[in-house]
């Protein structure tokens, strides 16, 4: 499926959103985060989706993002990391999250990494909120 970049509502995309903010991508699913406590732990849909921030997962970078950090990040997560799944990290586990994601990024081939950097910048702002982190992957 083509979709464009969806822009958090701060205007803060990070490294990958600016350059996504011209062009079109095929992406294999979202991150989200969501703007408040009210909503952590739910799954975006429909009309609800206003209250989330969400950072396309390229497909192209899924493969490489899944052999590189599903062994790592699994320990963190609640639910599978792989295809059509929901995951999610729990804010207790986002620090942590952001962590091994920036300690992989440093040896990531150069597309993977800035997509790393961007999913470590967004994270980041869901720890500021202390709400968590939902992969939705198709």
């Amino acid at each position: 499926m083509e979709l464009s970049a969806i822009i958090p509502s701060n205007g803060d995309v990070g490294t990958i959103g600016n350059k996504l903010r011209s062009r079109s991508m095929t992406t294999i699913g979202h991150v989200f985060i969501p703007l408040d406590r009210e909503h952590d732990g739910m799954v975006p849909t429909g009309d609800d989706r206003e209250h989330f921030e969400n950072l396309p997962v390229p497909l192209a970078l899924w493969q490489p993002f899944e052999e590189c950090l599903s062994d790592h990040l699994s320990e963190l997560s609640d639910g599978e990391i792989d295809r059509e799944q929901t995951f999610w990290f729990e804010a207790a586990h986002v620090d942590a999250m952001v962590a091994v994601v920036e300690a992989e990024a440093v040896t990531a081939v150069p597309e993977l990494r800035d997509w790393l950097i961007s999913l470590a910048d967004f994270a980041r702002r869901a720890a500021h909120r202390h709400v968590g982190v939902m992969f939705v992957i198709s």
